[in-house]
């Protein structure tokens, strides 16, 4: 039996490593030019001698999702310096389950420190939600006194494992751009200016841990199905670390099947198609490694006899990316959907107050293309975001890709060309799509 479908990695290929979502929407205009507000660079982080080795301190390079790691960033002040309570920012995205810094407990995880290379006495804290999204969780740094020159240091350690601490541990999702977003307020008026440089790094999967075997929910007896295969790190990133060979077996009479099959070193992922059963029943799938290390068993594929008037599918109907709230690019959405959880439906559900028109425009052309009437739909639509006492979020599905979006508001959309269609309450947003007689579905968030 020939293995057919994609056959996809946890890598990236060279060029789209560091790809970045679109950026949207940024509050301008800064203060000062971005060249004048300073610099900063990443680099590894000098811990004490013999600490802990259950840190691994970066030394440059990918970083493993779900690690401690510890890391220094070092800001360098402009030509303008850092005035007293001039302060700094380091911003990173909404969606993230790393470790939240912590000034409290040095021997803690998530210790963080700051430094000035002058001895100007700083204060340093933590929030989830200190500047516009999706860059909500803020690490300030905060000039509390003296000040500091051009040329000077501020020194910031994020794990910081010299007293104690594990370090922090990276969130447990890959990205292939996580970045470590500086802002500067060198005139100490609470303004700040976003640095030239952004460092970037890339979390990638760790070795094969487990392995998943996905099947329909419900067919018709001698129906043809496919088998999808994925093994996955510990944390659930599709990971292809490595050569992983499993023994198929099934519970029922299964025509098709082979006797195993083989994940080579970067392949994630496979697809066996062309299976069918005529034998009733719930069938389930087996995946054995000739070591035991890891086994699976497929989810149950109900077959039936009689004919089937409503099938069932695997879907996602709502998930964002980082050109909202968000990881990753829309595209990247979409491909994960399809090639790595093998789902039959999905749609991309932005934050209406951050879509733009060019990227609304974007979307509808993913869904065109990644849509395959039979194989893989796509859902266009958006997540209009109305507060909570306006009616509260509602996923709006088109049957079309071409609609008309009309928002709750346009908090982050700089563009108010069309300002006119926005529906600031949930009963104007029925009442608009009612007298338009859009072929659409809202559902309550």
């Amino acid at each position: 039996m020939e293995l057919a479908g994609p056959k996809q990695t946890e890598e990236i290929e060279a060029g789209a490593r560091r790809a970045k979502p679109l950026e949207n929407f940024y509050p301008g205009p800064p203060p000062i030019s971005a060249e004048l507000a300073g610099h900063c660079e990443l680099s590894p982080s000098g811990g004490a001698p013999g600490d802990g080795d259950s840190c691994r301190r970066w030394g440059g390079g990918d970083v493993e999702a779900g690690s401690w790691q510890s890391f220094m960033l070092t800001y360098t002040a402009g030509p303008y310096g850092m005035d007293d309570t001039a302060s700094l920012k380091i911003v990173f995205r909404f969606a993230s389950d790393q470790t939240a810094p912590q000034t409290a407990d040095p021997k803690a995880p998530g210790y963080l420190t700051a430094e000035a290379s002058n001895g100007a006495t700083l204060s340093c804290r933590f929030d989830y939600k200190q500047n516009v999204r999706p860059w909500d969780r803020t690490v300030h740094i905060k000039v509390v006194k003296g000040c500091m020159a051009e040329g000077e240091r501020i020194v910031i350690r994020l794990g910081d494992t010299r007293l104690g601490s594990p370090g922090m541990r990276m969130q447990t999702f890959a990205d292939p751009a996580y970045e470590f977003r500086v802002l500067a307020d060198p005139i100490a008026c609470y303004h700040f200016a976003r640095l030239p440089e952004e460092p970037t790094i890339a979390i990638v999967a760790g070795p094969r841990a487990r392995a998943q075997a996905v099947v329909p929910a419900f067919r018709q007896t001698g129906d043809r199905f496919r088998l999808c295969v994925k093994t996955e790190d510990r944390w659930g990133n599709p990971s292809g670390k490595g050569e992983a060979r499993f023994a198929l077996s099934a519970n029922l009479p299964l025509i098709g099947l082979p006797g195993e099959v083989v994940l080579r070193d970067g392949e994630a992922t496979t697809v066996i198609e062309g299976l069918s059963c005529d034998t009733p029943g719930d069938l389930l799938i087996t995946l054995s490694s000739p070591d035991g290390g890891i086994t699976a068993v497929s989810n149950a594929l109900r077959l039936t006899s009689e004919a089937i008037v409503l099938r069932s599918y695997w879907a996602d109907l709502h998930g964002q990316s980082g050109e909202t709230i968000g990881t990753g690019t829309a595209a990247d959405y979409f491909t994960f959907a399809r090639d790595k959880a093998f789902l039959d439906v999905s749609g991309h559900q932005g934050n209406d107050f951050q879509i733009t028109q060019e990227f609304w425009a974007e979307l509808g052309q993913l869904c065109s293309q990644f849509n395959v009437p039979g194989r893989f739909v796509t859902m266009p639509g958006y997540e209009w975001s109305g507060n909570t006492s306006l009616g509260g979020d509602r996923n709006v599905y088109f049957m079309r890709d071409d609609r008309l979006i009309r928002r709750s508001s346009h908090a982050l959309v700089p563009d108010h060309s069309d300002l006119a269609t926005d529906c600031r309450t949930a009963a104007e947003l029925f009442s608009a799509l009612a007298r338009d007689r859009e072929d659409a579905l809202v559902i309550a968030h």
